[in-house]
């Protein structure tokens, strides 16, 4: 009996221990790297215990966890844009659930290479600077050159956004790999570039006439030539270079004239983006003032009479104009000008400089008292062929006006000369009366008449 009942205790007791078992939420596997762009797979499960499967996920790092709604063995996933953990919850039979271990799916952005920054254009022989990658998204991998425009690359042993270069002596172009884990695809920079350029270089200066000119009255010419680049201005200097003014002048050639005093002049070159180059000096002397020049007093005389002019320098004298001068080329000329004139006497010296100086001859006109003709008969007998005004040729800023019968203008001019033959657009009018008004600027007389033409007179 004793044995009957050790028995049935020792079998409650495996039962029991049975019974107690707890769920047992087990290992997932399967967590990996992937590439934003791709990634899909499976996670299982194993080493559990439970009847009762629920997988979890987690985009925070397991700070929330939210159900999938998977409930087998193994949790499927795809496209994933972000890391993601997973999670199995256990639970087996009324035993309270148990979690399993976490696996994630690491995520990586897409690699974007980015853009190279540093391209540059070497005046010297060699080149030597740095280039920077930025914008990207992933590690440098190796940098790489080319010479011959793409066609081949070298590759860099260089890891790092940045690279520095030296010695490069021929035309370059450099990129950069970068990849955003080994799960996404490597990308390449755009390229960045060293290229040669030749160096500014300024010329010479030289001068289309000679280099001393006359005070004020004078103009030249510079001419650049030997230069590589282009001319960016021209620099002035009347200190002998102590100071200069920029002259805003991108030919290569420049025009100095009306100078006063002794001036340097030098051309600014640059050739693309290289350091810009500057001429020799070149100067062009300014002779002294030549001595003064009196061209005398103004003075006022009646029409039709005669004044003396007294002028007085140290030269050759001639006088502008020389119209109304019996001799423009003394100092003392007489004039009888037909009306106001400004005279100026310039003066010649020992080194061909001029020095002038003006006078005026106000000529004072009269009232117009001359017979304006009454009738002309332009019938090409030679008598009587034009239109008649007494005097008018002393009146030169004079105005005539023709009109019809019927108040049409048949003819008007400034500075009549008794030339009119009795024509309008170049056909002869018919005979008959005309009226006439004739005006003077110099004085305030206005006459108004008639003319008759008669052609068959």
């Amino acid at each position: 009996m004793r044995r009957l009942n050790i028995l049935i205790a020792t079998t409650l007791c495996l039962l029991n221990i049975h019974l107690i078992a707890q769920s047992v939420g087990g290992t997932t596997s399967g967590g990996t790297q992937a590439c934003v762009v791709s990634g899909s797979g499976f996670l299982g499960l194993s080493g559990h215990n439970g009847t009762s499967l629920m997988w979890q996920s987690s985009t925070d790092g397991g700070t929330t966890w939210t159900n999938t709604g998977t409930t087998a063995i193994n949790q499927g996933y795809s496209n994933l844009t972000q890391t993601t953990c997973y999670r199995v919850i256990v639970t087996d039979g009324a035993f309270p659930p148990d979690t399993s271990t976490i696996s994630c799916i690491d995520i990586f952005a897409a690699t974007i290479a980015g853009t190279i920054s540093g391209s540059a254009v070497s005046c010297t022989p060699t080149a030597a600077g740095t280039l920077t990658v930025t914008g990207n998204i992933g590690n440098v991998l190796n940098w790489q050159s080319s010479i011959d425009g793409g066609a081949t690359w070298s590759s860099i042993a260089n890891t790092s956004i940045t690279l520095a270069y030296a010695g490069v002596a021929q035309a370059t172009i450099y990129e950069a790999v970068v990849q955003n884990s080994p799960n996404c695809t490597i990308d390449t920079t755009s390229q960045a570039t060293v290229t040669f350029a030749p160096p500014s270089v300024a010329g010479n200066l030289t001068l289309g006439s000679n280099d001393t000119v006359c005070y004020a009255y004078n103009s030249n010419t510079i001419n650049l030539s030997g230069n590589t680049g282009i001319v960016t201005g021209w620099l002035s200097s009347t200190d002998n270079g102590v100071t200069w003014n920029v002259i805003a002048n991108t030919n290569t050639t420049l025009n100095p004239n009306t100078l006063i005093q002794t001036t340097l002049f030098e051309s600014i070159v640059q050739n693309g983006s290289c350091p810009g180059d500057t001429t020799p000096s070149i100067v062009i002397n300014v002779l002294a003032p030549p001595a003064a020049v009196d061209a005398g007093t103004d003075t006022t005389i009646d029409v039709g009479q005669s004044a003396q002019l007294n002028g007085s320098g140290t030269g050759i004298p001639f006088w502008i104009p020389n119209t109304g001068l019996n001799n423009p080329a003394i100092y003392n000329p007489i004039a009888t000008p037909a009306g106001t004139t400004n005279y100026i006497l310039t003066v010649t010296d020992v080194n061909g400089c001029l020095n002038a100086d003006t006078v005026v001859v106000t000529v004072f006109l009269p009232a117009f008292t001359g017979i304006v003709s009454n009738y002309f008969s332009p019938n090409g007998d030679t008598i009587n062929e034009t239109w008649y005004i007494e005097d008018i040729k002393l009146f030169p800023k004079n105005e005539v006006f023709v009109y019809n019968i019927y108040g049409q203008e048949v003819y008007t001019k400034k500075g009549y000369t008794n030339d009119w033959k009795g024509t309008y657009n170049g056909a002869e009018l018919p005979d008959g009366t005309y009226y006439y008004v004739l005006r003077f600027d110099d004085v305030s007389t206005i006459v108004k008449g008639t003319v008759d033409i008669l052609r068959k007179k």
